[in-house]
């Protein structure tokens, strides 16, 4: 027999005295909580029978939730079940990963450890959002607003279902507002630092990674995700925006585009095509994967592999250190400022919702001084 492994109890086969005859019993010991013995037995006709029932619950506790037994449960037992039990089945697997798992066990979960789940109050939210303030983030300086928001949605979400199920009589957070993001506008590249990267990627292996993110305002993973065959460069040349490559738990995925309106086609001006049929024929195809993008192995790209790549080149020309989103931001801005329908801009940027382009309030001084020159000159200048 192998070593056991973490919480792999005793297993062995009941007799008379111990209940039904012949019956096999698979134990999970799961130490002492709160000052007593926490042990589950699983039972089965055989013996593997019975070792799937615990190795399948063993599992499930290792992915973050084991319901506890005989008492009520605290906050954040129930958001850990909610988060593996009812978000994870329903959201996309890179969201899950990168967004709800590290929000719930960073931000959530510690907080509310110790607040039983029927007693969560009000006060107890503000508390945490106190707490969430002064905590530190990874990079310095204490959370995003965005994150602090972003916990909020999760840990209402998760409670507006406690409810549902009447574990509590109420949701604390609705009368308690998540804090205001007053994060500043997105600042991207200017026109002058655009033309000054589009100049250096003309030559550069890989530029046209950047090419296409200007020329496009693609998502990092939209382009990471391309497809050859979704690429035409023969006129009218355009890129169909048809799925997405995510990372998860160390895994590349390609999964569907973020929104329906995601998936969308996109005209391809000429630097982009001229870039792409250098790229084309100085790369290696990738007859399986056809990605347009690919490691010099062929693999597919991660996503810290790319940001490495354009803080490079940022670095290499004395440019601030843009974010590689920030690129989609300069795209929007261009075709807002160079006169482009909303609603065009809507459909070319995948946007579900038109409010978006109220991230772009930074265009609007600039459309205001071209249409009161445009009147200056209708009129005469009267």
């Amino acid at each position: 027999m192998g070593r056991r492994q973490h919480g792999e109890g005793a297993h062995y086969q009941r007799g008379r005295r111990g209940g039904r005859a012949g019956q096999w019993v698979a134990v999970a010991d799961l130490g002492f909580r709160e000052g007593k013995r926490d042990r589950r037995e699983f039972t089965g006709a055989t013996s593997e029978e019975a070792r799937r029932k615990r190795d399948a619950f063993l599992d499930q506790r290792r992915d973050g939730f084991t319901l506890p037994r005989g008492r009520q449960p605290y906050v954040s037992d129930w958001v850990l079940h909610w988060l593996h039990n009812v978000a994870r089945p329903a959201i996309d697997p890179n969201t899950f990963s990168r967004s709800y798992r590290p929000r719930v066990t960073d931000c959530i979960v510690p907080y509310f450890s110790r607040v039983k789940l029927a007693e969560l109050a009000e006060e107890d939210i503000e508390g945490w959002h106190r707490w969430l303030a002064a905590r530190p983030s990874r990079n310095g300086g204490t959370l995003a607003p965005g994150t602090v928001r972003m916990a909020h949605k999760i840990l209402s979400a998760s409670l507006n279902v406690a409810v549902a199920r009447r574990k509590l009589p109420h949701n604390p957070c609705t009368f308690v507002p998540a804090p205001k993001n007053t994060a500043p506008p997105p600042q991207p590249p200017s026109a002058e630092e655009i033309a000054l990267i589009l100049e250096a990627c003309r030559d550069r292996p890989g530029g046209a990674r950047w090419v296409l993110a200007i020329c496009t305002g693609l998502r990092q993973g939209e382009a990471l995700g391309l497809r050859w065959r979704d690429v035409r460069l023969a006129s009218p040349a355009r890129v169909t925006v048809a799925q997405s490559l995510a990372w998860v738990e160390g895994k590349p995925v390609l999964k569907s585009p973020k929104t329906a309106k995601s998936r969308r086609t996109v005209p391809l001006p000429a630097a982009a095509v001229a870039a792409l049929k250098e790229h084309r024929a100085a790369t290696i195809r990738n007859v399986v994967s056809d990605l347009v993008f690919t490691t010099p192995a062929g693999e597919p790209v991660r996503a810290i592999g790319d940001w490495r790549a354009w803080q490079a080149l940022l670095e290499e020309l004395g440019l601030p250190r843009y974010r590689v989103h920030d690129l989609r931001h300069a795209y929007a801005t261009m075709l807002l400022e160079g006169g482009a329908d909303p609603r065009l801009v809507q459909d070319l940027m995948g946007w579900s919702s038109a409010r978006m382009a109220e991230v772009y309030q930074h265009v609007r001084p600039r459309l205001h001084a071209q249409a009161v020159a445009m009147m200056d000159e209708m009129l005469g200048g009267r």
